[in-house]
């Protein structure tokens, strides 16, 4: 998959590959450093991000996003999204949920975003 060329991007990226199943595409979107606070609680820093991202992946999950809002500041874009996610627990159960999330995500090097701060529920 593709870096993503505007914090625009990261969006349709991330859905792209939660939907596809693919850990390295989303993990790919996130900054090393990053901060993603997880269903089972705060991922800090890639590791814990990619533990924290398997486990949405392993749900086989559907999720829609629709972009409300990006605020972006030289280096730095502030995001805002509703989202529906769909899957299935490990004993089958159905898991349906949506929110309002907050990004942070900043420029690299190369010209590509990435996230920074992902807050799937926003400040709840």
């Amino acid at each position: 998959m593709k870096p993503a060329a505007s914090p625009e991007d990261l969006h349709k990226l991330f859905v792209e590959a939660l939907n596809l199943g693919d850990v390295d595409a989303l993990v790919a979107l996130y900054a090393f450093d990053g901060f993603l606070m997880a269903r089972s609680g705060p991922a800090r820093g890639i590791r814990a991000i990619r533990k924290a991202l398997s486990e949405y992946v392993a749900m086989k999950p559907t999720i829609q996003l629709t972009t409300r809002r990006v605020v972006q500041a030289g280096d730095t874009a502030l995001l805002l999204a509703d989202w529906r996610f769909h899957g299935t627990t490990s004993d089958g159960g159905n898991v349906s949920t949506s929110g309002t999330s907050i990004e942070v995500a900043r420029r690299q090097p190369d010209g590509s975003w990435c996230y920074l701060i992902d807050l799937p529920n926003g400040l709840d």
